[in-house]
């Protein structure tokens, strides 16, 4: 989970420098938001940590029920 999480965090920051960096060549096609709207950038990141938490913490729960002899065995 950790290293899932530490590898969105990073993403979430180089997207957010990115979207602020490019935010005034592409506010041409943005309607009714400016390029560096605090709040739809919030949204954003929220959104995208929530559903890369849950694609991490579905595996790792799975596979923290296993018992680590059986998986070894079946290697």
């Amino acid at each position: 989970m950790t290293q899932a999480l530490r590898v969105v965090g990073v993403a979430c920051v180089v997207g957010l420098v990115l979207s602020l960096a490019f935010g005034r060549a592409l506010s041409g096609l943005l309607f009714g938001v400016s390029p560096s709207d605090p709040l739809t950038l919030a949204g954003v990141v929220v959104l995208v940590v929530g559903v890369a938490t849950l694609a991490a913490f579905l595996p790792s729960l799975r596979a923290s029920r296993i018992d680590p002899m059986e998986a070894l065995r079946e290697e």
